[in-house]
């Protein structure tokens, strides 16, 4: 336990060296003209996206693991999280509240962060962090369904569709084979159908970012979805009736990675979006299962072998497809 718990806090300091990048992102006080960026900064975005959501899930797992309870988890998270926002904002951007931003970020805070955390920390309760990650990868799949419903003027192109499929397509091989070793301990149905869920929310929050964020700055627009989703998981701690946890120093520490991770995987995410299209930022969920798996096998000693390499494969030429799509238009 000492060995992992060490190992554990290597990757914590890595998660730093992009918390410069997140500030400087976050405290952008006037807004500018949304410019299509350049390829590197797309993939750049995209890397820390799916980096820092990815190692974010492994700790999650690895504080879980150790007895932290799950509703204390997600509580403390979101009201860290919920405090360097509104920190950052009152002092530094100092806008007058405004009722229509109020309005949709609360909606899409609802999904993006508060639905989504309580569905995946409780379905890590359940089924591996590996196997939470690769059903995280489903997402643009109906990311494209939820768009046809809700944003129909983002078209999606044929090879937008086959870079869907092919991406789908490494990850239908894993639970083919049978053979990944992410199923076998845990309580699949149920830990399943919660990390289902959750997909589902991603989906439906990539595609309202998608709809309201370019209309506001990075860091107004985070800070106007925590209000509600700080108030729906305090009020949840308190009716379950949860007992405050004494942390470890090791622990301390990890949630303190696991908020610079959300913070800017947050960041990144959003400054992405304003600027290209529900369905290039959705290729980030076909990246997560690749550093949740790794993550996980290096961190947490869980199951690895071959075929998720051959996953990855499809995944990346799907990222690919995506891209080229995305900066030849």
């Amino acid at each position: 336990m000492l060995f992992r718990s060490q190992i554990l806090l290597s990757i914590v300091s890595k998660s730093y060296l992009l918390r410069h990048i997140t500030i400087s992102i976050m405290n952008l006080t006037e807004k500018t003209e949304l410019k299509q960026p350049t390829l590197l900064q797309a993939i750049g975005a995209i890397l820390v996206a799916a980096v820092m959501w990815g190692s974010g899930n492994v700790l999650s797992r690895s504080l879980l693991i150790e007895g932290i309870n799950e509703i204390f988890l997600v509580t403390l998270r979101v009201t860290l999280i919920g405090t360097v926002l509104f920190l950052n904002y009152f002092l530094f951007i100092r806008e007058k509240f405004q009722i229509t931003i109020f309005k949709e970020a609360t909606i899409t805070g609802t999904f993006s962060v508060f639905s989504v955390s309580w569905f995946f920390i409780y379905a890590l309760q359940y089924i591996s962090s590996g196997l939470v990650t690769l059903l995280i990868s489903s997402a643009p799949i109906f990311t494209a369904l939820w768009l046809k419903v809700l944003l129909k003027e983002e078209k999606i192109s044929k090879l937008r569709y086959i870079a869907i499929a092919t991406g789908f397509v490494g990850i239908f091989y894993l639970f083919v084979t049978g053979e990944t070793g992410l199923l076998n301990d845990g309580n699949i149905l149920l830990g399943g159908s919660l990390a289902f869920c959750g997909v589902q929310c991603i989906a439906l929050a990539t595609v309202l970012n998608r709809k309201y964020a370019p209309k506001y700055k990075v860091a107004t627009w985070l800070t106007y979805q925590y209000p509600l989703v700080i108030i729906l998981s305090i009020t949840a701690y308190l009716i379950f009736d949860i007992s405050p946890q004494q942390l470890s120093t090791s622990q301390i520490i990890r949630v303190a990675a696991l908020v610079v991770s959300n913070l800017s995987a947050f960041t990144a995410f959003t400054w992405l979006i304003r600027r290209v299209s529900a369905l290039q930022v959705a290729s980030v969920d076909y990246l997560v299962p690749i550093v949740g798996v790794t993550a996980g096998v290096v961190f947490l000693n869980e199951s690895f072998n071959s075929n998720v390499i051959v996953a990855a494969v499809f995944i990346f030429i799907s990222l690919l497809m995506n891209t080229k799509e995305e900066f030849s238009n």
